[in-house]
């Protein structure tokens, strides 16, 4: 009786502390919003807490850093993080190697949280336990950005066009290749802002405008860039008007676009069969265990029941793949 109520009040504590943060921030955001539109207005310096404690937590990867770099394995691995990286004029930019240090934070805080909850209910975990809630602490980080990363390709995506046409009007109006980008940078949202600008500072610095194309699509790796770029090295090889083509590259997009709306509203009830299908195992999982809660017991209490439970996840993980790669259809 007495450890349930200790988990009550330490659930109780962790929702007032959520709570709080939830208003802090909603309190700033609405003064931020108001301040935009009143006079003689003063913007706030003032920080969230989540903000503070992340820029605290950032000072703490970057601290651990030197140490990281002394250690072989941890460069070796850091390098897949490249891309992620966002140059600022800020001194403490994360690094690659910031990420791996991540990874390890991450990991050990979940370690910490899976033996404290063990300990609550006077159980130790094993060490099997401990090496798989490890491991996914490590690899959670890789999800994440992987998700994020193809969001950040699919709004580059679906600016594209819009940026062709950007440039193509400003060819039309006599501007020169550098002017073209220099207004592509203004006019467009981000994120396809921030990398017509770095496209822009690179022809600053001397590059064509085919080596430049050339690496917007090894940096973003999407069919439409490639395109453009290799329509740009023919060109270079060839000779010919810039302005047709792209007018050729503009009408390709649009058809492509066109195309790809069209698939998109002809497979959308087919989409629908697809995500019931995802959510039908996760619900009938939900029901077993608000029915019975001690019917998952075995999967958490011996090894072989840890070891079916990772089964069960990568056979879901496949089931779901497979969903997918049955629906797609390539444009």
């Amino acid at each position: 009786m007495g450890l349930l109520i200790i988990q009550i009040i330490i659930v109780i504590i962790l929702l007032l502390i959520i709570i709080y943060m939830v208003r802090q921030n909603i309190a700033l955001s609405y003064e931020k919003r108001i301040s935009n539109y009143s006079i003689n207005s003063m913007k706030t310096k003032e920080l969230s807490l989540t903000d503070k404690l992340a820029i605290k937590y950032r000072h703490l990867i970057i601290k651990f850093r030197p140490y990281m770099q002394k250690i072989y394995l941890a460069k070796y691995l850091s390098k897949k993080y490249e891309k992620y990286i966002v140059y600022t004029h800020d001194k403490d930019n994360i690094l690659a190697i910031d990420y791996i240090t991540n990874k390890l934070f991450i990991a050990i805080c979940l370690v910490i949280l899976a033996i404290f909850s063990q300990v609550l209910q006077t159980k130790l975990p094993s060490l099997l336990e401990l090496i798989v809630i490890f491991l996914l602490g490590f690899y959670i980080l890789d999800i994440y950005l992987m998700y994020k990363d193809k969001i950040y390709k699919k709004k580059i995506e679906n600016e594209l066009l819009r940026s062709v046409i950007v440039i193509n009007n400003a060819f039309k109006s006599g501007k020169s290749t550098m002017q073209s980008l220099q207004e592509a940078s203004y006019d467009l949202p981000e994120p396809i802002r921030s990398e017509f600008y770095k496209m822009y500072q690179e022809m600053k610095y001397g590059l064509g405008i085919e080596t430049v194309f050339d690496r917007f699509s090894k940096r973003i790796d999407l069919e439409e860039i490639k395109y453009i770029s290799s329509s740009l090295a023919i060109l270079n090889k060839t000779g010919g008007n810039i302005i047709k083509v792209f007018d050729s590259i503009e009408k390709t997009l649009y058809d492509k676009r066109k195309l790809k709306d069209e698939l998109k509203n002809m497979t959308a009830s087919s989409n629908l069969v697809v995500k019931l299908l995802m959510v039908v195992p996760i619900v009938f999982v939900l029901i077993i265990f608000i029915l019975n809660p001690s019917y998952f017991d075995p999967f958490f209490e011996t090894n072989l029941g840890l070891v079916l439970l990772f089964v069960i996840i990568i056979m879901f993980a496949i089931y779901i793949w497979v969903l997918q790669k049955v629906l797609k259809v390539k444009v």
